[in-house]
């Protein structure tokens, strides 16, 4: 490529990428948001430890929903998807993650509001992770990833980012 400053022409190299060896590992920002969550959902629903309150499938995830989520999964994936946006965003409690699971509420012919989502279901998916040691208390507010929560975390996303279907939430136990 030639570009001109001023009177002089000056050729411009095109940019190489430098690659200092092999890569090992990934984090959650190296993979998309809809894959990661998808796996993790699918690890956190096959271990079969994350505690599911026996009413999820009449809670509505906002008053501003007007029926409960048609995915029977749909916990799973709130969970991972609440995990994500601890692991992103330290220190965020109750309020920032109604904030951030707000939507939009039809009132009719009236004009539509944004709500806030439930956080009496944020608050009991919370204490689930709490229960699988991934998430805790921070020191000055809202919950932080522990150091299991992000070494899992950064496992999905390894195994998302090189395609691999399992997830090792267990041992396989083969017939004898």
């Amino acid at each position: 490529f030639l570009y001109f400053i001023g009177r002089i022409m000056v050729a411009a190299k095109p940019a190489t990428k430098i690659n200092h060896g092999r890569r090992k590992g990934a984090t959650m920002r190296d993979v998309s948001a809809p894959k990661w969550i998808r796996a993790m959902a699918g690890h956190l629903k096959q271990s079969g430890k994350l505690f599911v309150p026996n009413c999820s499938e009449l809670m509505k995830q906002s008053h501003g929903n007007q029926r409960a989520p048609e995915n029977p999964d749909w916990y799973f994936y709130r969970a991972a998807s609440v995990l994500r946006h601890v692991y992103i965003h330290p220190g965020t409690g109750y309020g920032g993650l109604g904030k951030a699971y707000a939507i939009k509420k039809n009132n009719g012919s009236r004009p539509e509001k944004t709500v806030k989502a439930t956080r009496g279901l944020l608050h009991w998916v919370c204490r689930s992770l709490e229960g699988l040691k991934l998430i805790t208390k921070g020191k000055a507010k809202g919950r932080v990833l522990t150091r299991e929560g992000r070494r899992k975390a950064d496992a999905i996303a390894f195994n998302v980012k090189s395609g691999r279907k399992a997830v090792g939430a267990g041992k396989k136990t083969g017939k004898k």
